[in-house]
């Protein structure tokens, strides 16, 4: 498939520049609120009007002006092409979320250690799953050390890929930046640490989070805000007003990482929500919330060429089902505006606060059929098969069914679900089960790989470093 071209636009550039402004103004006038003396001195040293009593930081417009252009042009605002379609494509297993949640008995319940030892294996024995992480938070396990136990925890279970997870203290970090290189072989490896930097709305960047911030970046981790304003509770209730602080928090991100490591990437993820006047409730897979997205996005790719990537799998649905398939498929309206041309797929519920595996599964299924949609496909001789068409169409085969072209090109041309039924009407006690039927068969997949679980060969003297690592850090991190 060739580019597709520009994104299509909700606004024009002088609608994006006038929340630019907006943005501009509440960052030089009203400043942000930075509970950390260290990186305030920083900024003082920088050119920023600092308030060290406030704890507060107004930044110049010119500084501003020469983080965006320094960290900035670096992607287009043109559609990406799609890659390839692959059937065998690999999944994650990731995601650092409280609850487990079980089905069919609807059980949600705080992470155990069983329960990361049980994902791991399922992520070692199926084999859609590439990478293996952390798509639970053990709640047995200090949360000091919690990063690092379950990270070791996934060493001692499989062979594959172990991909970062959430990182809630700075002296996590060099911890997990030790157990990559042992994983890898590579000095400084930084794949176990996430990089994205919450902040709280409206301008906050509390001390805990500053602390990880500067780690980060002393390890040359990419600088990459994360961005959660809720409109109605921490932004206005408009979606231009919510725009407008989402993109100002973004800048402040990218300024503050341009101050204290030039040399470091950026990026930027939004994920915006409303509030739920009937409800008291933050809804992230509002359609507000999605506007809010995709137009921070536009700022941020069309006037400075950063790449800002809207989370459109962090939505409210509760339990796997009809509701989760319409939530997981609704940011797809919005794939041409630039949120992204796929979906993606980790088992997520309750707006981040729940892990389903079975939500996982059907989360994959749906992700491949928009795989294989923006895949496209391959237009020439083979493909267009004018000798199969010629010879049923003049009678010399009885048709397309029994022809060798056939045999070839099946599998990769078309997607087969594995779990959604194509079969004809199977009676009306079938059909009223069928939803049911087809949860019930991922759930007994995903514990059956679990049961089938044989241990690999592991390489013990790495398996021994990382619980030497782990150990040492637990002196200090655990209290």
């Amino acid at each position: 498939m060739q580019p597709i071209g520009e994104f299509w636009r909700f606004h024009d550039d002088a609608a994006l520049r006038r929340i630019e402004a907006a943005a501009m103004r509440l960052l030089t006038r009203s400043g942000c609120r930075i509970h950390h003396e260290g990186l305030l001195g920083q900024l003082a040293v920088a050119g920023c009007a600092v308030d060290f009593n406030a704890l507060r930081c107004r930044f110049p417009e010119k500084l501003v002006r020469d983080a965006v252009a320094h960290l900035g042009a670096r992607t287009g605002e043109g559609v990406e092409t799609p890659p390839a379609w692959n059937p065998a494509a690999r999944l994650w297993l990731s995601g650092s979320f409280p609850h487990f949640l079980d089905w069919p008995s609807g059980e949600r319940r705080l992470a155990t250690r069983q329960d990361i030892v049980a994902l791991a294996r399922m992520g070692h024995m199926l084999p859609e799953v590439g990478w293996v992480g952390r798509p639970l938070v053990c709640a047995e396990v200090p949360a000091g050390i919690e990063p690092l136990w379950t990270t070791l925890a996934i060493a001692e279970t499989t062979t594959k890929p172990i991909v970062a997870g959430e990182v809630y203290a700075a002296g996590q970090i060099e911890p997990l930046v030790r157990m990559g290189e042992v994983l890898s072989g590579k000095p400084g490896d930084t794949s176990l640490v996430i990089p994205c930097d919450a902040l709280i709305a409206p301008l906050i960047l509390d001390r805990k989070q500053a602390e990880c911030f500067l780690e980060k970046r002393r390890f040359g981790v990419a600088n990459v805000p994360c961005i959660m304003p809720i409109a109605g509770m921490s932004a206005p209730v408009t979606i231009a007003g919510t725009v407008t602080l989402a993109v100002a928090e973004m800048l402040a991100g990218w300024v503050l990482g341009y101050v204290v490591n030039p040399a470091v990437r950026a990026g930027g993820i939004v994920s915006t929500g409303t509030l739920d006047m009937r409800t008291a409730t933050a809804c992230f897979g509002s359609p507000e919330a999605l506007l809010q997205n995709l137009t921070t996005v536009q700022v941020c790719r069309r006037l400075y060429g950063i790449s800002v990537v809207a989370a459109t799998s962090y939505v409210d649905c509760k339990r796997p089902g009809l509701e989760a398939v319409f939530q997981k498929m609704y940011p797809l309206l919005a794939a041409p505006f630039g949120t992204g041309l796929r979906l993606p797929a980790v088992g997520l519920l309750s707006a981040g606060q729940d892990y389903s595996p079975v939500q996982h599964l059907l989360d994959a299924e749906i992700a491949q059929a928009v795989d294989r949609f923006w895949g496209g496909f391959e237009v020439n001789d083979e493909t267009i098969a004018l000798d199969c068409l010629e010879a049923v169409i003049q009678g010399k085969e009885r048709g397309f069914l029994e022809l060798e072209h056939t045999l070839t090109h099946f599998r990769a041309e078309q997607w087969f679900p594995r779990w959604f039924d194509r079969t004809c009407w199977q009676g009306e006690a079938s059909e009223r089960e069928s939803e049911a039927k087809t949860l019930a068969r991922m759930d007994a997949y995903w514990k059956d790989a679990v049961r089938r679980y044989e241990p690999p060969a592991l390489d013990q003297a790495k398996i021994a470093e990382l619980r030497r690592i782990c150990a040492a850090a637990e002196k200090t991190l655990v209290k």
